[in-house]
């Protein structure tokens, strides 16, 4: 036990170090260094699409000052929609829009940068870089003994979210993935076989794997496995076998071992999360015998905080579906995209606000970041 505290503490102390180099990096002459994951203050100028209109708040209570207005015609669209979207530590809004990944300034969120063509993307080390992934059709794979499931070959390139053209691109090996990076590698799925579902469909069986620079597995991380979540030092991810139980895994790719995932005392956590900056948050669904829960574990801590039950949770398990949420530093900012219930939490002291008055939304409402970030 002692040694698996110690690990968790070097791990931490990486963390640290790195978020502190990213800062001084991009911010020339600073004095110090603020730790995403012990800033205790509440997120201000929250950045919410309203379902075809933007709006800032002050605070989480506060009257919504519309920004981005809808536009004439667009009463049933959602023109500012965002695929995936997550803010960055360095405090840009990204997420594919219309095919392609954009970044978003929360101090002007309703215009969005450009960066490249995109089908999903994942952030950079460097908390000003992001990967966008574009596909192939399967047909470039022609002529290789490959598993019915690949579908497609990826390629991921590397953009600044100033806008700068793509420094690196890497095509991946048919068959690969790429879905995250971390500071040993990008972390990708690879499939290794199809597993036979119901009737005549056929699902993909993925190791979870860090490739190297040319796109080449470099190491297997977990066999029969699906990535969660991935930061610098860290991947969460789950055994695709495992029903019951501890199945949630944290791979530090330093040391190259696995540890389980904090524990829940109410249950277990259950599918997709998100990770906060600097990698010690990470929220989840906690299956429990009364509904499905919203925690939030402490990664370095090796604890569990339970949110109690949230409506939204029972349709899906996945954060970013009914429940949508994204973590804001430290702030861990959630919406129920059909209500316009809004929800922050500080991780750091457990404090958690819930706005008193719905947010008016139509279609489905978004939660981006805020502008403190």
């Amino acid at each position: 036990m002692a040694a698996t505290q110690g690990s968790v503490r070097d791990a931490r102390h990486r963390r640290l170090v790195a978020i502190c180099a990213a800062t001084v990096l991009a911010i020339a002459g600073a004095a110090g260094c603020s730790q995403d994951d012990t800033d205790e203050q509440p997120a201000q100028g929250v950045v919410v699409n309203l379902g075809g209109e933007i709006a800032v708040l002050k605070r989480i209570d506060a009257k919504p000052e519309i920004v981005g207005p809808r536009p004439d015609g667009t009463e049933k669209l959602d023109t500012y929609r965002l695929t995936a979207p997550r803010q960055l530590s360095a405090g840009d809004i990204v997420g594919i829009r219309d095919g392609g990944v954009v970044a978003i300034s929360p101090d002007d969120p309703s215009k969005a940068t450009l960066l490249g063509q995109a089908t999903a993307w994942f952030p950079g080390v460097d908390s000003g870089k992001v990967w966008a992934v574009t596909e192939q059709s399967a047909a470039a794979c022609e002529g290789q003994e490959l598993p019915t499931t690949v579908r497609a070959k990826y390629t991921a390139a590397e953009h600044e979210t100033s806008g700068r053209p793509a420094r690196r691109v890497i095509s991946m090996p048919c068959g690969i993935e790429p879905v995250a990076q971390t500071s040993q590698g990008i972390v990708a799925h690879q499939t290794t076989g199809d597993v036979t579902g119901s009737g005549n469909a056929a699902r993909a069986r993925t190791s979870v794997v860090l490739l190297d620079q040319s796109g080449a597995v470099s190491r297997v991380v977990a066999e029969a496995a699906t990535v969660l979540a991935a930061d610098a030092d860290q991947i969460v991810w789950r055994a695709d076998e495992c029903a019951t139980g501890a199945c949630t895994e944290i791979y530090d790719v330093q040391a190259r071992k696995s540890r389980n995932a904090p524990t829940c005392e109410a249950g277990d956590p259950v599918g997709t999360g998100a990770l906060s900056p600097g990698g010690r948050w990470y929220a989840t669904a906690i299956r429990t015998d009364n509904g499905t829960h919203l925690g939030v574990l402490d990664l370095d801590e090796d604890s569990c905080r339970d949110l109690g039950a949230f409506t939204a949770l029972d349709k899906t398990a996945d954060l970013d579906e009914s429940l949508a949420a994204t973590w804001s530093r430290a702030n861990l900012l959630m919406i129920d995209q059909a209500t316009g219930e809004l929800i922050e939490l500080n991780a750091p002291t457990g404090h958690v606000e819930r706005r008193r008055e719905a947010l008016p939304v139509t279609n489905e409402a978004q939660i981006w970041g805020a502008r403190n970030a």
